[in-house]
């Protein structure tokens, strides 16, 4: 019903490019999602069933296989990529992979490879987890195998860490950045979500220029937050080595023993891939070297315990940093409330240490739906907001040291005057009660002389009395 229904609105024009092509997207993607085949991308145009890799795939590989790979080749048979093909044949059943080429062409320009890409994630992921390949290794057709004796299994990322089974991509860069001619996938919703935006990419950022079409669009979502942790950047020799007739060769090209060669931007590549073919179907020592003697399988460990100590030592820096971050907000909290209340809490120091308050609350609380995928910028925010926090903290506090002793000096010297005033009213009174008193023994005696007076009066009106 779906599917007609945009057929009707394909036929009737009423769409522009750029929706002709979203819906075209969405479509393959419900078709993969649902199993169905359409007339544009069966089945049978998936699965390469004309080549000789899958004419019978089932019995190249062990059924419990982890790894599967996937390429595209469509076009006029062209004998220098079929060789490159028969090269992966011979490596696949060496190691018992299977092998998924797409040979019809889909999409426009180079997009039918992320289209086939999440078309195999989403066939993979409807599978049941213990049927399912845990892998996919997209290798370009102009790829040849040089060393039949690497597995893919010995670049994958050790599961005994929480950081690298996180990690769902492996890719390497070259001079240009990112290249994915040759990268390996985790099958897991990530990734499916990851090849979904690559589709969308350009009807949905039409404005941002895309070089390299899907491989630029890969490498924006790639450095977004949602995907950095989930991307390891391998060295490019490991399976993206580029060919070189040079004797001293430089560390993006091949060297002897290295797994493959591959021909990204080459001229004359007819010529120059089969001059590859032929080393590498002589299968000589130089080339096709014993994995115990290479230096590889320790290069890569290094590579992997190094990616550990990385993400272990971000994790530690983060729960240290945000440990101090809080312990810091907490006493900040402590002096705001302290002044809250007073006539400082109008000043611009006091008000810039509330706003950094309040950006590191905000920091603290919205770290939290990284769920543990701590990057590189967060530990550089992380520093950004206690060093301010921090500065907003001391400008304040060596404010509110002068302000208090501003006040201590205040206080006493209101305590002060306090006393002297106090002393002053105790002497006043003191002088008053000893005038007091003095006036009331002036009168005492006053009186006790008019008394003594009167007495001496009556006596002597008395002897006056007694003489008559």
């Amino acid at each position: 019903m779906l599917e007609d229904k945009l057929r009707v609105l394909f036929r009737k024009g009423s769409l522009t490019s750029r929706a002709r092509r979203t819906l075209l997207v969405l479509l393959i993607f419900l078709v993969a999602l649902i199993g169905y085949r359409i007339s544009f991308a069966s089945e049978a145009s998936w699965a390469d069933e004309r080549s000789p890799l899958l004419g019978s795939h089932a019995d190249l590989h062990d059924e419990q296989a982890r790894i599967g790979k996937i390429s595209i080749l469509y076009g006029g048979t062209k004998l220098h990529y079929e060789r490159a093909l028969q090269s992966h044949k011979r490596h696949n059943r060496q190691h018992g992979y299977p092998m998924f080429v797409q040979r019809v062409d889909v999409l426009d320009g180079y997009w039918t490879k992320p289209a086939f890409i999440h078309y195999m994630i989403l066939r993979e992921l409807r599978k049941p987890e213990s049927q399912r390949l845990q892998w996919l290794f997209w290798f370009d057709a102009d790829t040849i195998i040089l060393n039949y004796n690497v597995p893919l299994e010995i670049f994958l990322p050790p599961e005994d860490h929480e950081g690298l089974r996180n990690i769902n991509i492996l890719i390497s860069d070259d001079w240009n950045g990112l290249n994915n001619g040759i990268f390996g996938i985790r099958v897991s919703r990530y990734a499916a979500e990851l090849f979904a935006g690559i589709l969308a990419f350009r009807d949905f950022e039409p404005e941002t220029e895309l070089v390299f079409q899907d491989q630029s669009a890969m490498e924006i979502l790639l450095k977004r937050r949602k995907s950095i942790n989930h991307v390891a950047k391998v060295p490019q020799r490991w399976f993206n080595a580029y060919a070189t007739d040079d004797e001293r060769p430089g560390s993006s090209f091949v060297h002897p023993g290295d797994f493959l060669v591959h021909f990204a931007g080459t001229g004359a590549r007819d010529i120059r891939m089969n001059k590859w073919a032929d080393k590498s179907e002589k299968l000589n020592y130089k080339w096709n070297t014993p994995l115990t003697h290479l230096k590889l399988p320790e290069e890569i460990q290094r590579f992997w315990n190094r990616t550990k100590s990385v993400w272990d030592a971000r994790q530690n820096h983060w729960l240290k940093g945000t440990k101090h971050l809080q312990a810091t907000i907490f006493n900040v909290n402590i002096t705001l409330n302290e002044w809250r209340t007073t006539p400082q809490n109008e000043s611009n120091n006091f008000l810039s240490l509330a706003k950094a308050e309040e950006k590191a609350e905000f920091f603290i609380g919205n770290s939290t739906k990284y769920n543990g995928e701590i990057i590189k910028e967060d530990l550089h925010q992380l520093g950004k907001i206690v060093l301010e926090l921090e500065n907003a903290h001391r400008v304040f506090s060596d404010d509110a040291v002068k302000i208090k002793i501003s006040l201590e000096e205040e206080r006493k010297k209101k305590e002060e005057e306090q006393r002297k005033k106090e002393e002053e009213k105790k002497k006043e009174e003191e002088e008053k009660k000893k005038k007091e008193e003095e006036e009331q023994k002036k009168e005492e005696n006053e009186q006790r002389n008019e008394e003594e007076h009167e007495e001496i009066e009556e006596k002597e009106q008395k002897e006056t009395r007694g003489g008559k």
